[in-house]
Parts: C-alpha cells; structure tokens; sequence
C-alpha cells in the first residue's frame, strides 16, 4: 500500500483546488496541542517525511528541536509556502507527532518522579509489535533506556532486563526455587531475579529463595494482580495488587534474614501518579517495571491555516501564533 492512500481524501481534493484556483498564495500552516510541560517527540520524523515527499525549495520549514518541553498553543511545526506543496501531510504529521509526544511525555513524567531510581519498560506487550521500534525511540527521548526487549534497547544487553514470567514456575508445579534453579543453571553469568508472586506470598517465597542462592539472588520482582490481596496481610487488612504495605514488609523480612542485598522490582498497573505516591512515602522500591502506561496516547496535534499572504486569516479561535523559537530547517541538517 502506498503512503498516500494512507491520507484523507479531502487533503488531495483541496490540493488540487489550491493548485487551480490559488497557486500563488502563500498559506502558513502551524502544529500544536493543548496541554502543559510536554516532552515533543516526532518531528525529526515529520521533517524527514516532507524531506523524502515533498520538495522542500518551495517551502519553509520552521521547527522546535526533538526532545524540546512545550506547552499549550506552543507552535512546534511552521510550514510557510503554496498550500498544495505540503497542506496534504497534515495528518500524517498530526499522527506521528501524536503518538510520539504521548509516549516520550509518558516516560519523561516518570522519570520525573522515580527520584532517579532505575524504570524499565516493559511496554512490548501493550501494542502491536510493528509500532516497537517507534516507540522504544520515543520512550528513550522521554528519559527511559531500559527495556525488556533487544529490539527495543537497539541490543544493548546491559539495557536489556527481564526476570521470568508466571509460565516458567508454572512449568515446575508452582515450585519458584527449582524454576530459579533452572534459570540460574541455564544462564549463570545473568544476574537472577526471582518472581515471587505466584503464589500470592511474597515474603514466603522471597525467603525461600533467598535461603536456597543467598548471594547469588539479586533481586525479587512484585507483579500481584490489583485483584489479590497478598497472604501476609491478615483480615480487615484487605490491601489489593503491589502496595507499600507490602513492600515495606518484605523489605524488613529480608534485611532480617541476610539478604540486605536483594533489590526490590515492582510491576503490574505503575504509572506516574503511583510512582510519586510510593516515592512520597519513602518505599524502598529499588526498580519500577511500567508497560501500558507508558503506551497512552493523549497528547493530540492540530494544524491550522493562519496565515495567507503575510495577513492574519484563520478559523475563529485558532488565530496566528507567533513562536520565536521556532528554527528554520536547512537541507545540510538532514
């Protein structure tokens, strides 16, 4: 299928009037959206697509730098020129900026508030692989390089974290010590982190494997369901999914039994908001796993004509906004 046919129609049809009855005006089309402190991802891309579409002699093209914080109206795109030269990649440049702001965005916020500790991403599993690529760039403009997957981290195994899933104990009848066995055996040299929610008792398993590898246990990773409600807690408790009641109790239970050195990984449903109350609290959370979250697309792009001919012409409410921010792309920057 051709980029084109990707396109609403009504691009081309005005195209092609614009073309007939107003080739020589002068239109200048501006991108924005409508919210505060926004990590901007995806305009090295949009440039790069008008760059291989569209021949860009005939226009000017005025920018803000990838990566930039931008706030609501700020204009991060300025195409200045004949309409029908580039009005027709408006929507495609309103799409890739909107994906690619909202995901670098997600990331930059929680790293905002992770208070430097360590995030990986474990985002593969929320969208279709196609887009992995994509959005592992725009998670790493946000501030986020680790990743649960070689594609993701351009394969940079010391970027690369995972553990184990549920299937692995599962395979050895629920038995976390003797699926860490075979873990450990199998790749010696990877540090082992054991899951240690399957059985809905982390403290219970965190200390089993803690007395089987001593040492040699690097860490245990939290994922209970928001569903579930972990054994340690008694009746009237009724604390649900990863909380930090639990984390600080399993912290304790460790330091306890000589495993000071074990850190602690937490997933399952962690997002900004989450992050900062555990951080506010002080819970001695050593590593956040965040997937979904960081996949939400929120942030939406506009493009408006507002400008024809030098003079200030536009739809109601969505007049000229000048940003003398704004760069003028050269050729030699591509």
């Amino acid at each position: 299928m051709k980029l084109k046919d990707k396109i609403s129609v009504y691009f081309f049809k005005t195209q092609k009037i614009a073309q007939k009855f107003r080739k020589n005006d002068i239109v200048t089309l501006q991108f924005f959206q409508r919210h505060n402190d926004v990590k901007l991802c995806g305009i090295n891309e949009a440039i790069e697509l008008l760059v291989k579409n569209t021949d860009i002699d005939k226009y000017t093209i005025r920018y803000l730098p990838e990566g930039s914080i931008i706030n609501n109206r700020e204009v991060v795109l300025e195409l200045e020129g004949p309409y029908y030269e580039f009005g027709i990649w408006e929507g495609i440049i309103d799409g890739i900026l909107a994906r690619q702001t909202s995901i670098a965005t997600n990331a930059y916020r929680i790293i905002k508030v992770a208070n430097g500790k360590k995030v990986i991403s474990m985002a593969d599993r929320a969208d279709h692989y196609i887009n992995q690529l994509n959005d592992a760039y725009a998670i790493k403009i946000g501030g986020i390089d680790n990743h649960s997957t070689l594609a993701s981290s351009n394969h940079d195994k010391s970027h690369t974290f995972g553990s184990m899933p549920h299937a692995l104990i599962q395979m050895f009848g629920g038995d976390l010590v003797e699926a860490c066995r075979a873990y450990h055996k199998t790749f010696p040299k990877d540090d082992l982190y054991a899951l240690v929610d399957f059985h809905n008792d982390v403290i219970a398993d965190s200390l089993a494997c803690l007395k089987e590898f001593g040492k040699k246990l690097k860490g245990v990773r939290i994922d209970t369901s928001k569903a579930m409600i972990d054994k340690m807690f008694t009746e009237g408790e009724a604390e649900f999914g990863v909380t930090p009641t639990q984390v600080r109790r399993l912290r304790e239970a460790l330091d306890k039994n000589g495993g000071e050195h074990v850190k602690i990984t937490v997933s399952s449903g962690f997002n900004a908001e989450r992050i900062a109350d555990f951080e506010a609290q002080d819970i001695p959370v050593d590593i956040y796993g965040v997937g979904a979250t960081l996949l939400k697309i929120w942030v939406n792009f506009s493009a408006d004509a507002t400008r024809l001919n030098g003079e200030n012409i536009a739809k109601a409410g969505r007049g000229y906004l000048k940003n003398p921010k704004l760069l003028v792309y050269k050729k030699e920057e591509n």
